[in-house]
C-alpha cells in the first residue's frame, strides 16, 4: 500500500510537534489548533491523523512501546523469564529516557492528585502486554474463567504500579541509570508473573 507524501509529511510534522509541546506542557493543557499550528498544519490535517491530542501523543509513544512488547513476547516462551523481564524493563527504559521530559510532564503528580492521560495510556498498555504474556505461555490458564479474574486484578496491579515507578524514576535526581531501574523493577514485580507457568491449569 502506497502512503500519500503529503500524508507522510504531515505526520512527521505533527510527531514532531507533539513531542515538543507535550515535553514542556502536560498533554491535557494542549490543544489541537497549538499543536496544528507547531506543525504547521491545519486543524483539518490534525484530524486526519488523531482525534485528539491525546490519541496524538498515544500513537507516537506506542509505535516504541509496541515494539518493546513485540520482543518481550517472542523471547517469553523461549528464554528464561526472569532474565526476558530484566532485558523488556531495559528497553522500556530506554524509551523513557529517549522520551525523558515527555514523560516527566506527563506523569508529574497534578494539583488535585488524579491521574494523568499519559500514564492512564501507558497503564493500558502495560496491562495488555501482561495478559499477552498470560495467553502466550499459560493459554489453558488464560482461557479458564475461574482464573480470569485473578489474572485481570494481577496486570492492573502490575502495570499501575510499573507507571508509579516509572513517575518515581522521573522524579528522582540525575543522572538515572537504565540498568539499575530495571533491577528494581525486576525486584519489584509480584512473583505471579514469573510462576504463571506452574499455576494449576485445569
Amino acid at each position: 500500500m502506497t502512503v500519500d507524501p503529503r500524508f507522510a509529511r504531515s505526520a512527521g510534522a505533527l510527531e514532531a510537534a507533539i513531542l515538543q509541546l507535550a515535553a514542556e506542557r502536560p498533554i491535557e493543557d494542549l490543544t489541537v489548533s497549538e499543536i496544528a499550528r507547531a506543525a504547521h498544519v491545519s486543524r483539518a490535517t490534525f484530524y486526519n491523523h488523531a482525534d485528539s491530542p491525546e490519541e496524538l501523543l498515544a500513537r507516537v509513544l506506542i509505535v516504541d512501546l509496541d515494539a518493546v512488547r513485540g520482543d518481550f513476547l517472542r523471547g517469553a516462551v523461549t528464554t528464561d523469564i526472569v532474565d526476558q523481564w530484566r532485558s523488556s524493563e531495559v528497553a522500556l527504559m530506554s524509551h523513557v529516557l529517549d522520551h525523558e521530559d515527555v514523560y516527566r510532564t506527563g506523569l508529574a503528580p497534578t494539583q488535585a492528585n488524579r491521574g494523568t492521560a499519559l500514564a492512564a495510556i501507558l497503564a493500558r498498555h502495560f496491562e495488555a502486554t501482561m495478559l499477552q504474556y498470560a495467553e502466550a505461555v499459560a493459554p489453558r490458564l488464560f482461557a479458564d474463567p475461574s482464573q480470569r479474574l485473578r489474572l485481570e486484578m494481577e496486570a492492573a496491579f502490575a502495570s499501575h504500579g510499573l507507571v508509579g515507578a516509572i513517575r518515581a524514576w522521573l522524579l528522582s535526581p540525575a543522572p538515572r541509570d537504565r540498568e539499575v531501574a530495571s533491577e528494581i523493577l525486576v525486584e519489584a514485580t509480584p512473583r505471579y508473573w514469573f510462576e504463571i507457568t506452574e499455576l494449576p491449569q485445569r
